[in-house]
């Protein structure tokens, strides 16, 4: 199982490196801004105690 799992990191790491730089710098972006979008929906819907 753990073999399998490092075949299929190696052939993703592979890809992303086939992968011209721009296009890895737009999906980078684009996972930020999805990642900042769920934080902040997260945030909106759940107490954070950092009310001063």
């Amino acid at each position: 199982m753990g073999d399998l799992v490092w075949e299929a990191g190696c052939r993703l790491g592979a890809w992303w490196d086939s992968l011209p730089e721009r296009v890895r710098s737009v999906v980078c972006a684009v996972a930020l801004v999805g990642l900042i979008a769920v934080a902040g929906a997260i945030e909106g819907t759940a107490p954070s105690g950092m009310y001063y």
